[in-house]
């Protein structure tokens, strides 16, 4: 789950009430090939990339996230802790279950906004090589009950995934990105105009090397500088590691390119390509092949 999110879900918690939408039953994600049902006496409320489902009689909330993460990562990721932004961490507090023989849930303490709250979560692997649910229901400590426990467990008792047949459109992607360098470039200067002023600027660059033989190497690098009042300074940043990539359904259900690190991090971005350009998540890249612009895939 992204700090984002994390964060918006707690900033319900803490609301104590939502303006629910009716929102009950049976809901549907075609495009991801998802289904699930919303237990009797609850509602569901969709926002940004997550489904927020809460009760008028039970404290807390349930929240239903979507990764790209295979068992094995959901477990060391549940074994490791769960660090955000915002005073924000939990950890296992119980021993981690196997449910499934692609699904693990387990029992989390920790904080929100530096406040104590208790999650019981659910991480489930997509079968299909589609995107996998995460369910955590979480309140404060003293609130926390088998409720929590088995309302979460229905909503995964009645969890449904279907292949989603996309694979001319990602053989696509995989040809159009292989053995190319991926480049962002963003930078910015202001002058000052008054005598002892300050003036300054940045600029950054991101270098994706993806190779045909499924591995890649990332590079970013940032440069930060001032100058007027004796101020300067300057800050790079270096190789985020190498690791493997591959087309996938995004949360939103749009196409991605997911970068799996050695180190356990994930990084998705969303692919579009229009009027001849290429963008990432919004961003413009450009997409090189040869010379100097070769990409590094020895």
């Amino acid at each position: 789950m992204s700090p984002k999110l994390f964060y918006t879900a707690l900033c319900y918690f803490f609301a104590g009430a939502l303006l629910w939408s009716q929102k009950t039953g049976k809901i549907e994600y075609e495009q991801l090939g998802i289904s699930m049902e919303v237990p009797t006496g609850w509602v569901a409320q969709e926002g940004d990339g997550f489904l927020l489902i809460g009760s008028q009689t039970v404290p807390g909330f349930i929240m239903l996230t979507t990764h790209n993460y295979d068992i094995e990562q959901l477990r060391s990721e549940a074994i490791s802790g769960m660090q955000f932004d915002q005073g924000s961490s939990l950890f296992l507090s119980e021993d981690l279950r196997n449910i499934a023989p692609k699904a693990i849930s387990g029992i989390f303490s920790g904080t929100m906004e530096y406040q104590s709250v208790k999650a019981y979560i659910i991480g489930v692997e997509n079968p299909y090589e589609g995107v996998g649910v995460t369910i955590m229901a979480a309140t404060q400590p003293q609130l926390f009950s088998s409720v929590h426990t088995e309302v979460a467990d229905k909503i995964y008792a009645s969890l449904t995934f279907k292949k989603v047949d996309r694979e001319n459109e990602f053989n696509q992607w995989k040809e159009f990105l292989s053995n190319v360098k991926l480049t962002y470039m963003d930078s910015y200067y202001s002058s000052s105009y008054t005598s002892g002023g300050v003036s300054g600027g940045y600029s950054s660059q991101r270098v994706i090397d993806i190779c045909e033989r499924g591995f890649f190497r990332y590079n970013s690098s940032s440069n930060v500088s001032a100058s007027g009042s004796g101020i300067s300074g300057y800050d790079t940043g270096g190789s985020a590691g190498d690791g493997s990539w591959t087309i996938g359904i995004g949360s939103d259900g749009s196409t991605n390119l997911i970068l799996n690190f050695n180190n356990g991090e994930q990084y998705s971005y969303s692919l579009e390509y229009r009027e001849e350009k290429l963008y990432l998540n919004g961003d413009r890249f450009f997409r090189t092949t040869s010379g100097e612009y070769a990409p590094n895939c020895y």
